[in-house]
């Protein structure tokens, strides 16, 4: 391989890293955010950060076919980094005094219950996140379109049961119909999904 091949390799698996890590922060730190607002759609009860939530197993996939697996597991740490410090910097916005009162008022409203949203995610997130990456990482399944389903079908069910009882218990009734609706989602997220892994593949 001359240096410049090596080079123009190099700055492909670089653009994809950036990419891969960009959307993993956010869809992280946007979930903790969007996750106070509850949906009901016929008789599905979820939290708004389904979708952006259950995309960042995803990615952490496409990471590890894709690109390196040490990398994804790296990225699951800098995924806990980025609640901590995103919950911290909200927190400080809570203590600091409002210019205008229903302003404030708001922002307590909106994002006040983030520290909750933030230990729920962070109790799921490790469990989940793991598992996920020994499963998919495991070499269980020769098809990484397999690997991507059973892996992430796993890590969901878990990260759904923690999430939703540290995150709503006390707060909203009817957790386990919640619970379930959460799950049906995200299986469905993940089978719709899934055909990007040959994408990905062929992209490699």
């Amino acid at each position: 391989m001359t240096k410049e091949v090596f080079k123009k390799f190099m700055n492909q698996v670089e653009k994809k890293l950036m990419t891969f890590t960009t959307l993993f922060i956010t869809g992280i730190v946007i979930s903790n955010v969007i996750a106070s607002k509850v949906v009901k759609i016929g008789l599905f009860v979820f939290p708004a950060s389904i979708i952006s939530y259950t995309f960042t197993f995803i990615i952490s996939n496409m990471v590890s076919e894709s690109v390196d697996k040490k990398y994804s597991k790296q990225l699951i740490y800098m995924g806990f980094l980025a609640q901590i410090t995103a919950s911290l910097l909200i927190i400080l916005g809570l203590f600091m005094p409002s210019a205008n009162t229903e302003r404030g008022e708001a922002y307590k409203i909106i994002l006040g219950m983030n520290w909750r949203f933030t230990i729920a995610s962070l109790s799921a997130y490790g469990t989940s996140q793991l598992i996920n990456h020994y499963v998919f990482n495991k070499g269980l399944f020769k098809s990484p379109l397999t690997a991507n389903l059973v892996s992430v079908g796993i890590a969901q069910f878990f990260d759904t049961l923690v999430f939703t009882y540290v995150a709503f218990l006390g707060v909203y009734k009817g957790l386990w119909g919640m619970i379930l609706s959460q799950y049906v989602i995200k299986v469905i997220i993940v089978i719709v999904t899934n055909p990007v892994f040959l994408l990905i593949k062929k992209a490699k």
